[in-house]
This record gives C-alpha cells, sequence and structure tokens, in this order.
C-alpha cells in the first residue's frame, strides 16, 4: 500500500537522510515547525514502516574492504531456502530474488579477493539448490542504496502518470483520446 506523504514529510525524510541523529528539535528549527508537530510526523513515518532509522557500518573501515556482487541460478523449488541460507552467511549484506538470468543476486564482502574463492565454495556452493554462480568485483560504488532520496513529488508524478493527450486547441485533458488526421 503506497502512504501519502505531503512536503512537510518529505522534509523531515530529507533531513533525516542527511543526518539521522538530528533531535525532534533540531528538524524542527531547520523546518520552521513546533518540535511536537515534528516528533508526531515522524512517530507516523517510523509507525507506518516508511521511514528506519538505523546506523550503518561501512565495510572497508572494519575490514572487509572486497565487495562482490554475485548472481546465482537456483533450483525454482528451493529458490526461497536458498535465499534464506544465504541471508544467514554474515558477509552477505543484501539478498534480492530476481528475474532473468539469475534468480538471487546478493552482494557480499570480504576481507580481500583471495578470500573470494573459499567464499564461494565452502559457503555459496554447499547450499542444496545453487545451480550456478557469476561473480562481479565492485570497483568503486557510486551510489549506495542508503545514498537514495526520496524523488521529488512532482517528478515521482511525471514519471509514473500515463500519457494523456493534448487537445488540439491546449493542454492534455487526462483520459482525452485524441485522433488527427
Amino acid at each position: 500500500m503506497a502512504h501519502s506523504l505531503d512536503e512537510t514529510d518529505r522534509q523531515i525524510i530529507a533531513l533525516l537522510q542527511r543526518n539521522g541523529r538530528q533531535s525532534n528539535v533540531e528538524v524542527a528549527r531547520s523546518l520552521g515547525l513546533a518540535e511536537g508537530t515534528v516528533r508526531k510526523r515522524l512517530d507516523r513515518l517510523l509507525g507506518d514502516g516508511i521511514i528506519r532509522i538505523m546506523a550503518l557500518t561501512d565495510p572497508a573501515t572494519v575490514g572487509l574492504p572486497a565487495s562482490v556482487i554475485i548472481g546465482i541460478q537456483a533450483e525454482v523449488s528451493q529458490m526461497g531456502e536458498v535465499a534464506r541460507r544465504l541471508a544467514a552467511i554474515p558477509e552477505v549484506r543484501c539478498v534480492n530474488i530476481v528475474t532473468g538470468t539469475f534468480d538471487v543476486m546478493i552482494e557480499a564482502v570480504l576481507p580481500s579477493g583471495d578470500h573470494l574463492l573459499s567464499f564461494l565454495i565452502d559457503k555459496v556452493s554447499v547450499i542444496p539448490g545453487v545451480r550456478r554462480t557469476e561473480t562481479s568485483h565492485v570497483l568503486k560504488t557510486v551510489k549506495q542504496s542508503c545514498d537514495w532520496e526520496l524523488p521529488e513529488q512532482s517528478a515521482h508524478r511525471a514519471a509514473t502518470a500515463p500519457d494523456s493527450p493534448a487537445t488540439p486547441d491546449g493542454p492534455p485533458i487526462p483520459g482525452a483520446i485524441v485522433v488527427s488526421t
């Protein structure tokens, strides 16, 4: 279910995405709102599952500088179990069940590229249902999922709104059918 967000919700989210440690008072001051307004909106955003506030670890700073993306072909009947078991491996940061050439895509972080072979042999290939893997080393991360910002409302609407035909005399009319000869 999609939740509607007004401009104030979006501003609160944007501020917290830049610094999730800001207090409600600081957010309220930045937006010219009462602290109670920010607190109530934040409680709703958290309660509805629209946002989560969490700490993120930079793997490289804790000795895991090698990042790999691994596409995995799995037996269809075991895809869910393969994904669940991959998610339980400590080095695995992200698990997605996908369509296309692969059934599951994971991101894993390792102490070095030298650890990749043992990771694939000892942790991934031993999972029942794994048929094939294809690995890509991440050379440089330009944008992470935690860096994603909520698109502007108008941009989101424009991207998701169906094309409306224009009338000969002016702007598009929603739901109109225009026939030109």
